[in-house]
């Protein structure tokens, strides 16, 4: 799995944890804010297991993993293959517990990397029926780097928030997962079977 791909997920993680500089405005970016705020905290105490919790509650890891087999069509194609629609029960299952442990494990790994990272928010802008909740996350110890554009893709069903997609430099993490997905499944020599061994093999590594 190319660097882009594990550098995405481990944002849902990393850049979740970050100090914040920023009143949120709206419900959608007030959501993200408050979660940003607990996971930091827990973090800070030590308590991982509990800011996994908090993680747990604010990704929608059912939506996500679908939309990355492909239902819907990730942002920018009109038309695609539903790889979750030819997996059965098990696997979908299976592929979902493996993008949860991976995103956990990249949070522990980079939190240390984005701790002094401060955010700003950039509005909300309509993302089709969702919301596209815009932020910009800065180093404090780095002045002169750019910025990092991190927008997070908000669902609301039944008066709950969950995020169900991050952009980052203008980069779909489901549409990365996507498109990797795709070549590992419709390779003659690999298939599902390799899918989840390079996830479990990422999961694994040290």
């Amino acid at each position: 799995m190319r660097p882009r791909l594990l550098f995405q997920a481990a944002l849902i993680a990393g850049v979740l944890a970050v100090p914040l500089t920023a009143r949120a405005d709206t419900p959608q970016e007030d959501f993200v804010r408050q979660n940003q705020l607990k996971i930091s905290q827990l973090i800070q105490e030590h308590r991982d297991a509990d800011a996994n919790n908090v993680l747990d509650g604010m990704v929608d890891y059912d939506e996500l993993t679908r939309r990355a087999f492909g239902e819907p069509c990730p942002p920018g194609e009109d038309s695609c293959h539903d790889h979750w629609a030819d997996l059965t029960d098990a696997q979908k299952a299976e592929v979902r517990d493996l993008l949860r442990k991976l995103i956990r494990k990249n949070q522990s790994k980079h939190l240390k990397k984005t701790k002094d990272y401060d955010i700003t928010y950039k509005g909300i802008h309509a993302a089709g029926s969702d919301s596209r909740v815009r932020t910009e996350a800065k180093a404090k110890d780095k002045p002169r780097e750019p910025p990092v554009q991190v927008d997070y893709i908000v669902r609301e069903e039944n008066g709950q928030y969950h995020v169900v997609d991050i952009y980052t430099e203008g980069s779909s993490t489901t549409k990365n997962y996507y498109d990797q997905f795709k070549k590992m499944l419709t390779a003659p020599d690999q298939g599902y079977p390799h899918l989840t061994s390079k996830l479990k093999e990422k999961i694994a590594k040290p």
